[in-house]
């Protein structure tokens, strides 16, 4: 069992001293209050009780007895419940649950905006007194006051794939994004394509500027310039990536290469292509990212960046469980190696380009 007095350590947990001195009372009234002893006044206890409140103290007794009740070690994970049909998350979900089988930790799903419309000082409490020893966020963007709010209780947080530019004072986990996009631009460049074009993911999100830029740079050693800031982005989607494929398609001078953000979006420039009149990988090579088992079974099967998303589950969970034993480690951020998988939707540019026929909407879409 996780002592919870070791939990907090590296971070800032808020002491009954702490509330003592908010409170302007000894530490043995304070002590009376949280432990719903008498010899207290009522106002005295009233005040106290709203400082407990204000610094999001959780005493260690209360932890304790949670965690014993329980009998296991529990983690909260939080993800945005809209995603959790992407592949991504669910082979994410894999590796910590193997890890959580391994170490024999309970794990609680939990929607991130229900979190993320509620008081953090709460939400942090609530999760203390129910025994977690930490919480993982799973492409979210950083919240300063959901960190400080855990920290006051002596829970630790990893950040998986965060949204924005991790926190150095954050434990993050990812992939080596800039240079898995670099490989496959690379790979598309040796097949003598020039006219290769990106399409992104969410706006802003740190993992797809990076794999914008890899994208980038690879073009820029080939004497190709072009914009990173100007790719069209949206959601790591099917419908984006039809939607952007189309687009694409449609212009006077279409790429023969499309590289997308995610396997997702790769499956819907797929179906632009078909709706198009094109055929891949013959008229259109197209090359996905994150290797998920749809890259393996789209027609034809897509070439995609392999990034070890089981085992980035892993390490966010054993990371989490070391933090809550009081270890040190040695880096805050971890980015495991991706590497292309070669599959059938990449080959040679045709040498004659053919146009794209006029695609219409099928069942609303693009």
């Amino acid at each position: 069992m996780i002592s919870t007095e070791t939990a907090a350590a590296g971070g800032h947990r808020t002491t009954l001293s702490a509330v003592a001195r908010a409170a302007g009372v000894s530490i043995g009234t304070a002590s009376k209050v949280v432990n719903g002893r008498t010899g207290v006044g009522p106002e005295t206890r009233q005040r106290v009780q709203e400082v407990i409140g204000e610094l999001g103290y959780v005493s260690i007794g209360e932890r304790q007895q949670s965690s014993l009740n329980r009998g296991e070690i529990s983690v909260e994970l939080l993800l945005d419940s809209k995603d959790i049909a992407n592949p991504y998350i669910s082979t994410f979900l894999q590796g910590v649950m193997d890890a959580a089988g391994t170490f024999d930790v309970g794990v609680t799903l939990r929607n991130l905006s229900g979190v993320e419309r509620r008081d953090p000082v709460r939400w942090a409490q609530k999760l203390a007194r129910a025994g977690r020893s930490g919480v993982i966020e799973l492409t979210s963007a950083y919240s300063a006051n959901r960190a400080k709010a855990l920290r006051a209780v002596g829970l630790q947080m990893v950040l998986v794939d965060p949204i924005d530019v991790p926190r150095t004072s954050i434990p993050s986990i990812g992939a080596t994004n800039w240079q898995g996009a670099y490989s496959a631009t690379r790979h598309l460049l040796d097949l003598g394509h020039e006219r290769i074009a990106y399409i992104g993911g969410p706006e802003g999100a740190a993992c797809d500027i990076a794999r914008a830029h890899g994208w980038a740079a690879a073009m820029a050693e080939a004497g190709i310039m072009v914009d990173a800031t100007s790719v069209p982005r949206a959601g790591y989607t099917f419908q984006h990536g039809l939607a952007a494929g189309t687009e694409l398609l449609r212009s006077a001078d279409r790429p023969t290469a499309i590289f997308a953000g995610s396997d997702v979006s790769a499956t819907g420039v797929l179906e632009a292509a078909r709706r198009a009149g094109l055929s891949v990988p013959e008229d259109l090579s197209v090359v996905g990212f994150d290797d998920t088992h749809i890259a393996s079974i789209s027609t034809p099967p897509l070439t995609a960046v392999h990034q070890p998303i089981a085992d980035i589950g892993r390490a966010a969970l054993s990371t989490l469980l070391r933090l809550a034993r009081g270890e040190v480690l040695v880096t805050k951020r971890i980015e495991l190696s991706t590497e292309l998988v070669v599959r059938a939707s990449s080959a040679r540019p045709p040498k004659k380009i053919r146009p794209a026929a006029d695609s219409a909407p099928e069942n609303g879409a693009p």
